[in-house]
């Protein structure tokens, strides 16, 4: 990957492509320095949340901290599982077509969702929630798609329980 520097354990640090010059041991300990660019207000505000939680030391470990999250969240799919959950979307309806993709997509997906509420936010913004059961592949194959269309601000999915978790 371009763009990015190696931070190894001796304390150096290796611009890209440059070779490493001291011993690095096996272990995992290997840092990568990377930017990452964001709006002043929302990085000010990651700031404050960081502040008041107290238990991060700085902005690269809460934004490791959110990579592990993710991670670990991804691991906990569970493509052959029937899940119960809910997808939450907040998007733009002057997107674009978004409305109409969003519409197309769902149709898709007709047995695994369950019931659907929409609430219009504002003038433009527009808060949906679907109420979703299936097989996992398919439940998260729905998720990704609308989550992944151009005019959705914000999204998540939650699987609460599986109908083995259930006893169903």
């Amino acid at each position: 990957m371009a763009g990015h520097e190696h931070v190894h354990d001796c304390g150096h640090d290796h611009g890209a492509g440059a070779e490493a010059s001291c011993q690095r041991g096996s272990s995992s300990s290997e840092l990568v320095r990377f930017s990452v660019t964001a709006p002043d207000d929302l990085l000010r505000r990651f700031d404050e949340q960081i502040a008041r939680r107290g238990d991060v030391a700085n902005r690269s470990e809460a934004v490791r901290d959110l990579i592990r999250a993710s991670i670990a969240k991804e691991q906990m799919r569970t493509p052959d599982e029937h899940v119960i959950g809910s997808l939450t979307m907040i998007y733009d309806h002057h997107t674009g077509d978004l409305t109409r993709r969003l519409d197309e997509v769902q149709h898709d997906y007709t047995d695994e969702i369950v019931s659907t509420m929409h609430v219009h936010l504002d003038h433009h913004n527009c808060l949906e929630i679907l109420a979703l059961k299936g097989r996992g592949e398919r439940v998260y194959e729905l998720a990704d798609r609308l989550l992944g269309l151009r005019g959705v601000k914000h999204g998540e999915l939650t699987c609460a329980a599986t109908k083995q978790s259930l006893g169903l």
